[in-house]
């Protein structure tokens, strides 16, 4: 094979890669705007490393990836961290260019008898804001706050936290790739709003799906009891303690 000249160590390889620095053949020809491009897609997601591959496998069988990564086997799946900024990024841009998000501010939120008129006015204004105005402290809450309930009620199997996070920054970007074509296709192509209990169903569906497959280590009828508590809290934290917090500290300083 004809040795190349590495235009960025100067050093004499061959081969598509240079053996001392690793830079591209690419980077020893004239700069193109296809290029650029193409590093800015590859240096910011690393999409050629097992995105594909790992969504779809987060669609057939999402318990088998996270288990696989947290065992070891991470070279074909991608990062759990990068792959949850994909689906964080992919959820803004939906948002952002077709406004999927009006479909949320045309829901009304649940009611409280024990709580005044004013608290849970207060709490539904809450509610839109988290899922309209900080969708992306929302969803990060939520999967900050997931694994923190598996933790404790998941312990016998012995997970840390750190393993059980990684789960949470699979298995929510692989909802979101779910949701929100659901959400485009049906506003923008449709003109549909489709309601906030088919969100939750889909969202629900899907964790149940995959942390039973998950935690099968665990006897079916334990692991589902667990599971069905920790949605359970999860929920009444995320639908009523959070925005009630949001909305004392709002009336008190209004």
């Amino acid at each position: 094979m004809t040795q190349i000249l590495c235009k960025n160590c100067e050093n004499k390889y061959q081969g598509d890669f240079c053996n001392s620095c690793g830079q591209r053949n690419i980077g020893n020809h004239r700069l193109q705007m296809n290029e650029v491009i193409a590093d800015f897609f590859d240096n910011t997601f690393n999409l050629h490393k097992g995105f594909f591959f790992t969504l779809y496998k987060l669609f057939i069988s999402p318990g088998t990836v996270a288990k696989a990564y947290i065992d070891g086997k991470r070279k074909r799946y991608t990062n759990p961290t990068r792959f949850m900024v994909i689906g964080l990024a992919f959820q803004s841009f939906i948002d952002y260019w077709f406004k999927t998000t009006e479909v949320i501010e045309h829901e009304e939120y649940y009611y409280f008898s024990f709580l005044s008129e004013a608290m849970n006015s207060s709490m539904e204004i809450w509610n839109v804001k988290l899922a309209v105005e900080y969708i992306l402290l929302s969803n990060l809450f939520m999967i900050i706050l997931l694994p923190v309930l598996l933790y404790f009620l998941f312990k016998p199997l012995k997970y840390n936290y750190t393993e059980l996070l990684s789960t949470s920054f699979y298995f929510f970007p692989a909802i979101l790739f779910i949701t929100m074509p659901f959400l485009f296709v049906t506003k923008v192509l449709l003109d549909i709003y489709v309601s906030k209990e088919v969100i939750i169903f889909i969202f629900t569906g899907y964790l149940f799906w995959s942390y039973l497959s998950f935690f099968k280590a665990m006897k079916w009828p334990q692991r589902f009891l667990r599971f069905t508590a920790v949605i359970g809290i999860f929920m009444f934290v995320r639908i009523a303690v959070l925005p009630w917090i949001l909305s004392i500290l709002y009336l008190q300083t209004s």
